[in-house]
């Protein structure tokens, strides 16, 4: 007897950098750090009804952990910490294997100078429902300690990512493509204007289907206004303790191919993208003890 597939309208994904696996060896977390993630994906997963949960700053063993928790929850498991070559990945993906099927992924890398660059890791699945694809594409881009803000590297690396969006979008004509990552870069950097052609422009994207519409432009800033802006609240993604300006930056984000807010048969619920500001985790995020720094990430996809 074949099985009932759920009926799901809505998808929701969510993004963190969980800091458990740093590429600094130095600042690897403690099992209590790895223990209060596992606690805070559970709790994330439950508030905002996530079916696809994408991690980076994992290793093979955090990946495990985490999936010994998530998988009585329906969750089925990608591990994208792999090697190619002298590159470690520290990505994943959990996914409630009654609503997408796993059908394929890549590396996404170039040639550059005597090595490669690589832009991310382009995954493949199946809408059970509908039979529909959609590609996923996970990003963790280096640090602004080896590569600057708006660098040369990063440059190539927005076009491998462009290149490989565009080529699924118009080749393997797959119209459901998102980009889920920590950039370490923000929605105004040319790596992601100029390169990578993700726009603020909504009415722009709708006429435009080589563009990328990118929501986290309104996540740049704190959406509550003084005086009613809470102390243990973020304005961002990404909270540097060093910095003297400004300490948040908005490095963690969600770019999507012009379907979603043009005629495709999924579209953009942007009412529910957000940055994740759970009361308890938040002090964790300003406290001079704790090795967070970054929030998660949400936003969801509603069948038309």
């Amino acid at each position: 007897m074949r099985m009932e597939l759920k009926s799901k309208k809505k998808i929701t994904f969510a993004w963190w950098n969980t800091s458990m696996s740093p590429y600094s060896k130095e600042n690897m977390a403690s099992d209590e750090h790895k223990d209060y993630v596992s606690l805070t994906l559970l709790r994330l997963i439950k508030s905002k009804d996530v079916d696809v949960l994408c991690l980076c700053e994992v290793s093979d063993d955090d990946v495990l952990l985490i999936y010994k928790y998530v998988s009585l929850l329906g969750f089925s498991m990608y591990d994208g910490t792999i090697k190619d070559g002298r590159k470690k990945f520290d990505l994943c993906v959990f996914y409630k294997s009654d609503i997408l099927e796993l059908t394929n992924s890549e590396i996404i890398s170039k040639p550059y100078v005597e090595n490669k660059i690589y832009a991310g890791q382009e995954i493949d699945f199946r809408i059970k429902e509908t039979g529909e694809p959609i590609t996923l594409y996970l990003v963790h881009w280096s640090s602004r300690l080896y590569d600057p803000e708006d660098s040369a590297k990063k440059h190539f690396v927005a076009v491998a990512l462009r290149d490989a969006v565009l080529s699924s979008i118009e080749q393997r004509n797959i119209k459901n493509v998102i980009i889920l990552g920590d950039f370490n870069e923000e929605p105004f950097n040319k790596s992601l204007t100029d390169i990578l052609c993700a726009s603020r422009d909504i009415n722009l994207v709708k006429k435009s289907p080589r563009l990328l519409y990118n929501p986290f432009w309104r996540h740049l800033i704190n959406g509550r206004m003084f005086p009613e802006h809470e102390e243990f609240e973020g304005c961002g993604t990404y909270y540097y303790k060093g910095d003297e300006i400004h300490r948040w930056r908005t490095f963690d984000q969600m770019i999507f191919s012009s379907s979603f807010v043009r005629d495709g048969n999924w579209f953009l619920d942007e009412a529910n993208t957000e940055v994740f500001y759970d009361e308890t985790f938040i002090k964790f995020i300003y406290s001079s003890k704790s090795k967070f720094d970054h929030l998660p990430v949400v936003s969801s996809i509603e069948r038309r």
